[in-house]
């Protein structure tokens, strides 16, 4: 059985490992360096924790003792293969077409997918510098457009997670109301885009939309930045209620620390805020005068729970973006029902999730046999996931022996 894996995090990872050792001949397609949203945790966050086969680990931990020695077996067998998958189908077989007495099985599924050939050739030229000599510059010159190759395939599995495209900051994970027009500006930034790409360098204020393990993560990376200037405040809008829990224990427990420390500082700021003000007022008119009145404080994260974000503007005599935020008259969580605000920022973080649905697949059967989805929240469930898809292909496959 020939199998395909699409994808670099550590599903798809386990899942080759798993599968080859079962007996099928597996290849791994990696976009990117193999680890996934597991070596972005482990740069960002290894002292987080996540269950693993009936234990509690941290990243660091997982990452040392579970995921680089398959990585390490998976590169010495040479079962990776570096490049995009652009997209997979039939080799002929259209969605609804049949092949006469035979399951759609019959027909190979062939992954389309990109590399660079100047990547390769430079790998050649280190090992032989003279086949430069050889090649001429104007052929290595021609070399910087990727090229489409393809492998057949009797079975596929997608397992991409962060490789997917990122859901929009709207309502049901739509692109808000001008959204698109500017959702590659400097601006907004998507899923892990939020800590390759973000710096904190000239900005006070920010926008976080979204409520699941990255939006949680990007809070405690922006953690320090908030508190460090009396200047700088992150308003996070979720649609959700702030006590929605997510699997991740680490993160409820992480979570509440932060938010409890946020209004602990802020009623702080109140009480001083309040004293300064009955001073102020015993002050005599005269004085008053001179004295400036003392600034109500503002909350440094700002929570807007029962919001979602309606349209994302630009104006072309100010700076920034602007979120327009708004609640419906049904969320019985949100303060202020049929609500409507403006929240100005240098940026705002999306953590919105991925889409699962995309064009990569789109040439095959809705259900198409064969082809496979690991979408699993965590590696347990992973693990259970691709045991269930081990069964489905018993009944077309065999073990190896």
């Amino acid at each position: 059985m020939k199998l395909a894996i699409i994808g670099s995090g550590p599903l798809a990872i386990l899942c080759a490992q798993y599968f080859d050792q079962i007996g099928a001949e597996v290849t791994l397609f990696q976009k990117n360096a193999l680890g996934g949203n597991l070596r972005f945790l482990l740069d960002h966050f290894p002292e987080m924790e996540v269950s693993y086969q009936n234990q509690i680990k941290t990243i660091k931990s997982l990452w040392d003792e579970n995921i680089t020695p398959v990585i390490t077996a998976l590169e010495e067998k040479n079962l990776t293969k570096a490049g995009e998958v652009l997209r997979v189908h039939k080799r002929f077989l259209h969605p609804s077409e049949t092949v006469s007495n035979k399951s759609r099985l019959h027909d190979l599924f062939r992954v389309i997918y990109s590399v660079n050939p100047k990547e390769a050739i430079l790998k050649q030229l280190e090992e032989n510098p003279d086949m430069f000599k050889q090649l001429g510059e104007q052929v290595m010159n021609s070399l910087h457009l990727p090229v489409e190759s393809f492998e057949d395939f009797d079975i596929v599995i997608e397992a991409r997670g962060w490789g997917r495209p990122t859901c929009g900051m709207g309502p049901s994970n739509a692109m808000a109301l001008n959204e698109n027009n500017i959702k590659d500006s400097a601006a907004l930034f998507y899923e892990k885009d939020i800590f390759l790409k973000l710096t904190f360098e000239g900005k006070k204020h920010l926008v976080l939309v979204g409520h699941n393990e990255t939006a949680i993560l990007t809070l405690l990376k922006c953690k320090e930045w908030i508190f460090s200037n009396p200047t700088h405040s992150l308003s996070w809008v979720t649609h959700l209620p702030v006590s929605e829990k997510l699997d991740n224990n680490w993160l409820n427990i992480e979570l509440e620390k932060l938010l409890h420390y946020s209004q602990s500082l802020f009623d702080k700021e109140k009480i001083e805020f309040e004293k300064k003000m009955h001073d102020w007022r015993d002050l005599e008119d005269y004085v008053k005068v001179k004295i400036p009145k003392p600034i109500e404080p503002e909350a440094k994260l700002k929570v807007f729970q029962g919001y979602d974000v309606t349209s994302v503007d630009r104006l072309l005599d100010r700076d920034g973006v602007f979120a327009t935020i708004e609640t419906p008259d049904f969320r019985d969580y949100a303060k202020t029902p049929n609500d409507l605000k403006t929240l100005p920022a240098e940026a705002i973080l999306i953590a919105c999730g991925v889409e699962l649905e995309d064009s990569v697949a789109k040439g095959l059967q809705v259900n198409e046999p064969g082809f496979y989805r690991l979408e699993a929240s965590n590696l347990t469930l992973g693990l259970e996931q691709i045991k269930l898809i081990e069964e489905k292909l018993l009944a077309y496959f065999s073990r190896a022996r």
